[in-house]
Order: C-alpha cells, then structure tokens, then sequence
C-alpha cells in the first residue's frame, strides 16, 4: 500500500493511462479524484474501484477552465481533507502542422496540453504545500522528445516538459517534487487506437522498439506509481520515457525491425 491514506487527482482519468493511473493509485490505498468531462464514465469507474475495496471519487473537471481547477481543489479538501498528488495526464491532439497550420486547432492543443496543467498546478500547488510531501506527476509524451509530423501536438508535449521541470524548481522549497513521464506508444488509448485501425492492426510503432512491441496501460501507471511514492522521495525535475526502448535506441530500433523482415523475407524465399 505505496499511497495509503495519500489524496490524488488524476486529470483525463476516464480512460486509457489516467483510467489505469487511478486505478492503480487506489489499489495502493489512494484515495483518487477522477477528474474528467465524461460523468457517466467517471461514475463508473469510481463505483467499480469502490466495489473491490478502494475509495475514489469523480470530478467534473475541464482542464482550460480555472474556475473548474480551483472547484476540484474545493472538492478535495471537502471530499478528502487534502491533496498530496497531482496527475497532468489529460491531454488531446490532432493532425496540426506545416506547411499549413490551422490557428484554432493549435490554440486548443495548446489550451489542454499546456496551459491547462499549467493552471492544474498553480491552483493545486498551495493545498499541495500543506501536505509537506507530495508529488507532482505530469505524462508528456515521445513527441516531446522528437520532431514530429504532428508540430502543435510535439511542441505542446515539449513545453509539458519545461513546464514540469519549472515547476520541480520553483516548488521544491514547498516540499512538492515534479518530475514527467514519456510514454511511447501505448495501446488501448484513445490516441493510438486511430492509429492502430489505419495500419489495420499492424503494430509499427511496437515493432521499432527494443522490446519489440508497444507498452501497456498499466506499465505507465506502474512509472506514475514510482514517482507518486515514497519510492522516488529523492527524485525531481526528472524525465522518465516509458517506451521499450525506442528513445534511447534511436534510429537502431527502426534497423532492428527493417532487418527483421528482410531476414524473414530471405528465409521465405529460401524455403
């Protein structure tokens, strides 16, 4: 029990990494807001976490609104007396980028993936104080680490990196710790399923990793875990890509996979 009697508030928690985040949270004795736009699925997920034994409660909760975020900070100490961990993990995208940018779609990309979380800790940041050792934990992405096709989705999952890293800076002294997770490609989300059903199954991106496949929800949530805990009490200002590799591989990982398939189409035409 990692996060026993500890109060976390997961944005985007209705499904896909933030569904398995809070999920996680509370099987490790959290007591979890679910933040989201979705009641219906929110409720449910909260019921079901209470059915096997944890506590979790749903939150409506538009991350571009700070109306919204100091409501959630309102229902937190009423709800729970408190907050001690704070997970960035909504997030949006959508094919945005040279040579022609459309102004609106970026300006909302922007809205949810940056200045939302942005908002998310200066308003959770003084109740996060009063804990005198919490966690921020804020998901970013690959893309932030890589120029993309994607130029509002990578850039605004850049910043979510800057923006994490400022954050362990200027609230260290608050006893509040910030570090950012960069998932790779991980199936059953939203994101990824519309990438899935364009190569008809096929698991590209899974297939250029070390590991040769693509993550799980809850291998993410596992990293969120860790930096959630007494675990990483040391650990701040951090990046932690959780990607089978394919960061740190590089360019190898792609050779690995084009090798692959040339040596299995050599061996089909030996036979």
């Amino acid at each position: 029990m990692r996060l026993a009697n500890r109060v976390a508030l997961v944005t985007g928690a209705t499904s896909g990494i933030g569904e398995a985040i809070a999920r996680l949270y509370a099987t490790e004795g959290a007591k979890v807001l679910i933040g989201g736009r979705k009641a219906d699925l929110g409720n449910a997920i909260a019921d079901d976490i209470k059915q096997q034994g944890g506590e979790a409660t749903f939150i409506p909760l538009e991350v571009t609104d700070k109306a919204a975020w100091e409501a959630a900070v309102k229902s937190a100490q009423e709800i729970y007396g408190g907050l001690d961990i704070l997970v960035n993990n909504a997030g949006t995208d959508n094919p945005v980028g040279f040579p022609k940018v459309d102004l609106d779609k970026w300006n909302r990309i922007m809205a949810v993936n940056v200045t939302g979380p942005m908002m998310g800790i200066e308003v959770c940041a003084p109740l996060l104080k009063v804990s005198g050792n919490s966690a921020i934990v804020n998901i970013s992405s690959l893309a932030g680490m890589y120029g993309t096709p994607g130029a509002a989705y990578s850039t605004s999952k850049w910043a979510m990196r800057g923006l994490s890293k400022n954050a362990a800076y200027a609230y260290a002294d608050w006893g509040i710790r910030s570090n950012v997770i960069e998932p790779g490609f991980i199936g059953g989300t939203n994101m990824t399923k519309s990438i899935l059903e364009m190569t008809h199954g096929q698991d590209i991106m899974g297939e250029m990793t070390l590991m040769g496949r693509s993550g799980k929800t809850s291998e993410l949530a596992g990293a969120a875990l860790f930096l959630a805990s007494e675990d990483s009490s040391y650990v701040t200002g951090i990046d932690v890509p959780v990607d089978g590799g394919l960061y740190s591989a590089g360019y190898y990982g792609t050779v690995k996979t084009q090798l692959s398939k040339y040596i299995s189409a050599a061996q089909k035409k030996m036979n």
